[in-house]
């Protein structure tokens, strides 16, 4: 059984499917921390390691926590809510706009939110804490970032029906950042930060402008320099560079028929869709 449990982890960590991945690492880092916590004294003291520092100063001396903080959770319920809003929009996100969106929205709004929180925790009296933890500014990245790009999509709610998503995003947003400002501010500064990049995001997304593409190129050229280079490359060349694998169509003529169909949902929902359009949202967003 522990076999395949090891192969099912493995075969996520290494397919395209992000959305499992985030919230297996998290899952994952938050098993083994409180198996830490349970043999070590100092608590803090093991948190701040992997937890955002108040200021860029004591940053500087701590970078990698830029990366590690939006991994963390302390508290179960903390974790659970976290993973649960990332579950049901990161969902519809990967459905529509492919799984890579939705890792790249939660890493890019992590990043935001914390540099917000650095920035703020810079400012003399600011009361954020001593350190940050907890993956709410990505999570409120891509809950922000499908609502802005699907706002009329619906989602069935217990006890209430369908209810468009703009309007859960909205009240996620004011129940988990405005109310009780001065509980948790430094957490909530950073859900500002992720929820901004969000909107920013999905608001150019829709307008047809990936933004990401430049700080993709940095952060894999940052991870290639740790990377043995090969001593033969086979390049295989295309012929047809207006063509496209799908159903031959060109790249404009895929990305207008893409939005056509996601207009279509945006205004009737994911069920009006045929099945034809269905495959070629599917086939679109692995390709």
């Amino acid at each position: 059984m522990a076999n395949f449990i090891v192969d099912d982890i493995k075969r996520v960590l290494g397919g395209d499917n992000h959305l499992s991945k985030l919230i297996l690492i998290n899952a994952g880092v938050f098993l083994v921390l409180n198996i830490l916590l349970a043999f070590i004294d100092d608590d803090l003291f093991l948190l701040s390691l992997v937890g955002l520092p108040a200021g860029i100063g004591d940053w500087i001396f701590r970078f990698w926590t830029l990366g590690t903080y939006m991994f963390v959770h302390e508290g179960f319920f903390h974790l659970l809510f976290n993973l649960l809003w990332l579950y049901w929009f990161g969902r519809i996100m990967a459905d529509l706009y492919t799984h890579a969106r939705v890792l790249q929205t939660y890493l890019y709004g992590g990043l935001a939110g914390g540099i917000l929180y650095l920035l703020f925790a810079s400012i003399p009296g600011m009361p954020v804490g001593s350190f940050l933890i907890g993956a709410s500014g990505g999570v409120l990245a891509v809950m922000v970032a499908t609502a802005t790009l699907m706002p009329e999509y619906q989602m069935n709610l217990m006890f209430i029906g369908p209810v468009r998503i703009k309007y859960i995003a909205l009240v996620g947003f004011i129940l988990s950042t405005i109310l009780d400002f001065n509980v948790n501010t430094g957490g909530k500064i950073a859900h500002i930060g992720g929820a901004a990049f969000g909107l920013y995001y999905g608001l150019q997304l829709r307008r047809g402008n990936e933004i990401t593409d430049g700080l993709n190129r940095f952060f894999l050229g940052v991870l290639g320099m740790f990377k043995s280079k090969p001593k033969m490359r086979v390049v295989h060349k295309n012929t047809s560079s207006s063509s496209d694998p799908i159903g031959g169509m060109t790249a404009e003529e895929r990305q207008r028929k893409t939005d056509e169909i996601l207009d279509k949902i945006s205004k009737s929902g994911y069920d009006s869709l045929s099945k034809a359009e269905k495959d070629f949202l599917f086939k679109v967003s692995n390709h």
